[in-house]
């Protein structure tokens, strides 16, 4: 029985003394989690609140003073709330929001453990990273990649809600404005359709914000955590490049059809755009503002009219300079050999 003790107890110390040791997990980057990323938030919240406070001040000793303000409707200029009652209202409901603003991010700081003398330190601006301060390694440039296609995702995506909203207002109009009852008409209404596309384009937005924030916290955390890598690894990564440009220099199918892709995408939404500013402008030629002041200025001035008109033209420029692109490239992928039908 001692021997077998014996036995066991030389074994658990040999296990002990065999077992691996791992190296302490490392804090990966939140900006949830971060002082600093909610100073700053908070800190460019309470210039805006300030901002707002100014002019606020300055608006109401206008009115005290009779200098500078009048409740006249201003006919060569645009005001948000017309007259300085409208303006001071305005600056209200801006006010709130802000507050609003900092009150959910405060409250997100306190249950992440975020001390609060801490969101009332002043940061100056982040100074972005650069390779010559930081050798930057294989996954840094792949999430670098990453992060630069999901901002122009969610960019795009940002436009197509836009135009989605302006058309959905247009057929709100449109709908309005039938004398017909709805029960009468030939066609089921289309507002349900760009409805549903709205809020899957809206969940669409949400998701790429998310994916953006996540991928800037991994690159943060790559950047902070990552140990340095030798010089051979960097210089090879740095010359990965050159042999993506050689490729593209081989003129493969996915390198033409990623061009065309990009300029024909560019062309559809200017296009899509295009219309809703026509339609827009046509409400505008027969339809004035429910608000009485801001009619009366558009009856005399126009200046929306104006400026949609402008927005006209400025689009059929923009489109015709997309199309000729298109043409070159057409011609540049003839030039290069490459089949017609990588065009489309």
């Amino acid at each position: 029985m001692c021997t077998l003790i014996r036995w066991i107890g030389t074994l658990v110390v040999a296990l002990f003394l065999c077992w691996p040791t791992f190296p302490q997990e490392t804090n990966h980057y939140s900006r949830f989690g971060d002082a600093k990323w909610y100073a700053r938030q908070l800190q460019s919240l309470r210039e805006e609140v300030a901002k707002v406070d100014a002019d606020a001040r300055a608006l109401a000793e206008a009115r005290k003073s009779g200098k500078g303000v009048t409740d006249a409707v201003a006919l060569d200029q645009e005001p948000e709330g017309v007259t300085s009652e409208g303006q001071l209202e305005v600056l209200k409901k801006r006010r709130v929001l802000l507050l609003r603003k900092i009150d959910l991010l405060e409250e997100q700081a306190r249950l992440n453990a975020i001390v609060p003398g801490e969101l009332r330190t002043e940061y100056g601006p982040e100074e972005p990273t650069t390779p010559g301060k930081q050798k930057l390694g294989r996954e840094v440039k792949e999430l670098e990649n990453s992060l630069a296609q999901e901002k122009e995702h969610l960019e795009h995506a940002r436009k197509e809600a836009d135009l989605l909203r302006r058309n959905q207002k247009l057929k709100t109009q449109q709908e309005s404005s039938n004398p017909e009852p709805p029960s009468r008409r030939d066609k089921p209404s289309e507002l349900m359709g760009i409805g549903t596309l709205l809020v899957e384009k809206e969940d669409e937005v949400a998701q790429a914000e998310r994916r953006v924030a996540y991928l800037e916290d991994r690159l943060e955390d790559l950047r902070r955590n990552s140990p340095a890598e030798s010089a051979v690894e960097t210089d090879a990564v740095a010359a990965e490049p050159s042999s993506d440009a050689d490729k593209s220099d081989e003129k493969s199918e996915a390198y033409w059809r990623k061009l065309f892709a990009a300029v024909d995408y560019k062309i559809s939404t200017a296009q899509t755009e295009l219309d809703i500013l026509q339609r827009e402008l046509n409400v505008g030629l027969i339809q004035y503002d429910r608000n009485p002041a801001t009619a009366m200025k558009e009856s005399v001035t126009r200046k929306e009219i104006n400026e949609h008109r402008q927005a006209i033209e400025d689009k059929k420029k923009e489109i015709a300079e997309l199309k000729r692109q298109r043409d070159e490239l057409e011609d540049t992928l003839r030039h290069a050999g490459g089949p017609a039908g990588w065009a489309r």
